[in-house]
């Protein structure tokens, strides 16, 4: 969440208080989740303190995002209202770690960076969303080949690299952006061997890659 928020704020140009504010608001959501899975999984008697949690949060954050409803209104943000609704429903029915679960959570996450561009005033930029989507979705699909290593995952992470780059050159973006996919593919192949931690610390080297030239050459 933050690499895609930095990446909103570098795309913006331009910092203030009010991006502070969207920064704390988003992590306050974050950390909702836990109180929103207690809340889904427990009984009735149980779940009044992790649903107060979870309201409490989601208030505070609603507080904090208040400068966006102030420069765009409630009906163009409605929309965008439709990922976290999304993404709860797949936790309560799906599971946690249900594929579709997991790319919903990364795509919630990179609705950062379109958080961080507007309430600057720079703008709801949908291109920008779409594409640090896309290059943080990839990593749901890697650590599947770590955990499964199963031929057919090997092959989606081809399939997605190319649909990537694909959809990148459609849209105008820069392909450059997806350089950092290059590990991907060599791991896709050669299934190198590295823990869990070490795939952590590879990935976020991989988003400050991608904010990096995000930065350099712009997206599109």
């Amino acid at each position: 969440m933050t690499i895609a928020y930095l990446t909103g704020l570098v795309a913006a140009r331009q910092i203030d208080i009010k991006a502070l504010a969207g920064f704390l608001a988003l992590a306050l959501l974050i950390n909702a989740k836990q109180a929103a899975v207690i809340w889904m999984r427990t009984d009735s008697k149980a779940r009044i303190v992790p649903a107060m949690v979870f309201g409490l949060h989601f208030l505070c954050a609603s507080v904090l995002l208040c400068p966006l409803y102030n420069h765009y209104g409630l009906l163009q943000l409605l929309p965008y209202t439709a990922f976290p609704a999304v993404y709860l429903l797949s936790l309560r029915f799906l599971g946690e770690h249900a594929i579709a679960t997991e790319v919903l959570g990364f795509i919630l996450l990179s609705l950062a960076a379109l958080v961080a561009k507007a309430i600057v005033g720079s703008g709801l930029d949908v291109n920008l969303f779409v594409a640090v989507a896309v290059f943080f979705v990839a990593g749901v699909f890697r650590v599947r080949i770590q955990f499964k290593k199963k031929f057919l995952y090997r092959v989606v992470m081809f399939c997605y690299v190319g649909a990537a780059a694909g959809l990148f050159y459609s849209m105008g973006y820069r392909i450059l952006l997806l350089l950092p996919f290059i590990d991907n593919l060599v791991f896709a192949v050669t299934l190198y061997q590295v823990n869990l931690q070490a795939t952590g610390w590879i990935e976020m080297v991989k988003g400050f890659a991608f904010l990096l030239l995000l930065a350099v050459f712009g997206y599109s």
